[in-house]
């Protein structure tokens, strides 16, 4: 065999090898063959008036259960009006949502992080997308009054660095986290990204003044949250089907990894329970979410897991609600206060409000 032949067949070999280890790698780590067995111990009901309640964040104090809502399938060029934040009262969820006024007139929130401050005040933050390339950080100071709750916009904080924000994680009255999902600002660029499992999200402080880029070399960093001493941040990565746990500094913001903890599912909104143990909502099937995107006959299936803690870091993942879809898919965030088990979804018209064993 001629030389040139002998290596053109081996460079062959090795471009079909790497080309099929590259589609088995991302169809694992997709949770193509992962078997989702439908399990819950507790009872649920459906709470709707409600589209696409892709975040949701508990303010135990008030007893008020603040969501994110937007909802992704609407006509392109003109988003729903219903977009905004809502609450629903924690001790009688069935009395239904109430969606607050005060937020501007291009609004389309993504995820929301709550901060009560040591004087009692309350400040809540989210992520909104304005228009393709265009987001913002908005800021609220909140009341609550008679179990009502209102607002009043402090600021809408813009920049360049906010490539493509996902999640954020309030520290102080103007000092947060956010994740950038991913570091493309193209539609192929972050098709790239997703299915070759490219490290090139990260996750940004902002200190009241500018951005820091804290964390980098993330895969599709989602949801974002701080432990209850405010001595570690969690970011999920979902393509990677991990959690990452960093150190943090609160004087500067600075974060250093500390661990890297596996999970069944790809994760989304990451909650925080009093005891300091993470509920997250994950997609078993990232493929199977790509299908539902386009096509809400096809069910993406839906999963909390409950994360133990011990100094900060993960120890144990259990899964305590998993379904196929059909009660509601593509869960994004489950909340957790006094018993009650909210589950968001990121395209779905409700939110279930389920009953803890």
């Amino acid at each position: 065999m001629r030389p040139l032949k002998r290596i053109a067949i081996t460079a062959g070999t090795v471009i079909v090898v790497g080309v099929v280890a590259l589609v088995a790698r991302t169809l694992v780590a997709s949770g193509v063959f992962v078997a989702v067995t439908p399990g819950f111990g507790g009872s649920c009901r459906t709470l709707t008036g409600i589209v696409g309640a892709e975040d949701i964040a508990i303010d135990r104090k008030d007893r008020l259960v603040f969501l994110s809502a937007t909802d992704r399938r609407a006509t392109a060029g003109k988003p729903s009006r219903t977009d905004g934040l809502y609450t629903l009262p924690l001790d009688h969820p069935e009395a239904g949502f109430t969606r607050l006024a005060a937020t501007p007139g291009d609004f389309h929130p993504h995820g929301i992080g709550l901060f009560r401050a040591a004087d009692g005040s309350l400040t809540l933050m989210a992520v909104n997308h304005m228009g393709p390339g265009q987001s913002a950080i908005d800021i609220f100071e909140v009341a609550v009054a008679g179990g009502a709750a209102t607002l009043r916009e402090i600021g809408a904080i813009q920049s360049d660095r906010l490539v493509s924000p996902n999640d954020i994680a309030a520290v102080g009255k103007g000092q947060f986290y956010v994740t950038n999902d991913h570091g493309s600002r193209t539609q192929f660029g972050t098709t790239l990204e997703t299915y070759l499992l490219l490290p090139r999200a990260n996750v940004l402080y902002f200190d009241g003044s500018v951005f820091k880029e804290v964390a980098t070399g993330l895969v599709f960093a989602n949801g974002i949250a701080l432990s209850p001493d405010g001595n570690h941040l969690y970011v999920a990565e979902t393509s990677a089907r991990r959690l990452q746990t960093f150190a943090r500094d609160a004087f500067s913001g600075k974060l250093t990894p500390e661990n890297s903890f596996a999970l069944p599912s790809g994760p989304d909104n990451i909650d925080v329970d009093d005891t300091g143990a993470l509920w997250i909502a994950g997609h078993p099937n990232l493929i199977a979410f790509l299908d539902y995107v386009g096509d809400p006959s096809k069910p993406s299936p839906s999963q909390i897991l409950k994360v133990t803690v011990a100094g900060g870091i993960p120890q144990t993942a259990e899964p305590i609600y998993t379904n196929p879809g059909r009660e509601i898919g593509a869960s994004s965030v489950g909340a957790v206060a006094d018993g009650h088990l909210f589950i968001g979804s990121v395209f779905d018209p409700k939110v279930l409000d389920c009953r803890l064993p």
